[in-house]
């Protein structure tokens, strides 16, 4: 062969070599390329929970017959500070005293449209449980709810978000689940800054909500308050 055909031939080839190289090493570093951009949009992506409930089981109710509580109810709105009152819900006989559920279905009314409604006396009952045990002040968030999710215990009467300055929220709602003989619903809302207490159908069920203050359905107070850690 002539020495400028060789010269040639080893050109050509130098050069094919090269192109199979780079053709090799293209999609290499595609793939490398999609799937860093597949594991940023999935990290992006990925939801937080917001959400966790559960059922709670017979084994884990309270099995004790539970007392009843002395009646008496020290309770104020946060939307309305100046509604401040002391109550017994008995009267000297046992029975409810008429007088007193009104003046908390008043109390529990919706904020948004004024509207009253009877709410179950048993929630009152927990409630006084509560003041029982702690001598404190109940903060009333949320009663009753004129609201359009007619599933939801605050429509229907039987619920209420409370807390108690200077107490943490989860002191609080450990306290009410030993309450629990069934057909409670107890939830937290640790970023909302209260708890949530309801009378149910059997079965009894917990959550915790990290919904942030000011959420649809949450049922917070529009004025600002310093709240107890949720501990």
């Amino acid at each position: 062969m002539k020495p400028h055909s060789r010269l040639t031939a080893l050109v050509i080839g130098a050069v094919l070599c090269t192109s199979i190289s780079v053709a090799k090493a293209e999609p290499a570093r595609s793939n490398q390329s999609g799937s860093s951009k597949a594991g940023k949009a999935s990290k992006k992506h990925t939801p937080r929970q917001v959400f966790n409930g559960w059922a709670v089981p017979e084994s884990k109710l309270r099995e004790q017959a539970l007392k009843r509580p002395s009646g008496k109810i020290e309770i104020y709105s946060l939307n309305e500070p100046g509604e401040h009152m002391t109550l017994d819900l008995y009267n000297a006989d046992g029975t409810y005293n008429d007088e007193t559920l009104d003046r908390l279905n008043h109390l529990w009314r919706c904020r948004r449209t004024e509207t009253e409604k009877s709410i179950d006396p048993h929630v009152f009952e927990v409630l006084s449980h509560i003041y029982d045990r702690f001598k404190k002040p109940i903060a009333l968030i949320s009663g009753f709810r004129n609201q359009r999710r007619t599933t939801s215990y605050h429509y229907v009467g039987s619920a209420a978000d409370i807390t108690i300055p200077g107490l943490a929220d989860g002191v609080l709602r450990n306290f009410v689940e030993s309450l629990d003989t069934g057909g409670m619903g107890i939830g937290i809302y640790p970023h909302a800054g209260f708890i949530h207490v309801d009378v149910r159908p059997e079965p009894s069920y917990r959550w915790v909500d990290y919904s942030p203050p000011g959420s649809s359905e949450m049922g917070q107070p529009k004025t600002k308050r310093t709240r107890a850690p949720n501990t």
